[in-house]
């Protein structure tokens, strides 16, 4: 191949990454929908969940709130369950060389109870495409501390449900390495093990509540 059209293939390249990561990074997450199963809430484990699931929920301004059960209880009782957005990464997880975005919904339950969603996009056909998403356990049972890309992987740590103090925190994480591969999050090497900079993804009070 002639080094001018190697030239140009390769800014080819490199201008379609860029744009489909401009694209990504100007979505507005706070106010999108999302498959949701409240199925797997009392899971104590992470577990990929179907992207193409009927049920849906809506963020407006970051925020979703259980109107039916809202509805249900009387006034001045404790907050409903609730999803919200908490945050939104880009970085390359896929290996094809462009960013895509991962974006981590909090759910409370109403009461000492959290866990987590993580949805992967990435950009294809003008919009954003859901990739995968998973549901984290509760708090230290296998609860999301960090989630992010690395070298073309998905990097997912939860906490160490064999190091909780109490059902609120842990003084250990586990690590999981991804791949994509078949349109699927594959492990890769091994698990890893160490001690996290907080000992809960939320700060919480001495009676495990979270602040």
């Amino acid at each position: 191949m002639p080094k001018r059209i190697f030239f140009l293939t390769c800014i080819f390249f490199i201008a379609i990454t860029i744009v489909a990561s401009q694209k990504l990074s100007h979505v507005d997450f706070k106010n999108y929908s999302y498959p949701w199963s409240s199925s797997h809430l009392e899971s104590d484990r992470l577990e990929w969940l179907n992207p193409s699931g009927d049920k849906r929920v809506h963020l407006t301004n970051g925020h979703w709130e259980d109107q039916l059960e809202r509805a249900e209880l009387p006034e001045g009782m404790a907050p409903t369950p609730s999803l919200k957005l908490e945050s939104v990464k880009f970085g390359d997880v896929t290996g094809t060389g462009r960013d895509n975005a991962i974006v981590v919904i909090r759910y409370d339950s109403g009461g000492t109870q959290f866990s987590y969603f993580v949805y992967i996009y990435s950009w294809l056909n003008g919009k954003p495409k859901l990739l995968a998403y998973f549901h984290a356990g509760d708090r230290a049972a296998s609860g999301l501390y960090q989630v992010y890309a690395l070298n073309k992987r998905l990097v997912v740590e939860l906490f160490d449900p064999s190091k909780k103090i109490g059902d609120c925190c842990s003084s250990g994480y586990i690590r999981t390495r991804y791949r994509w591969e078949d349109g699927k999050f594959k492990v890769t090497g091994p698990k890893e093990f160490g001690e996290p900079r907080v000992s809960s993804r939320l700060p919480v009070s001495p009676f495990g509540l979270h602040q």
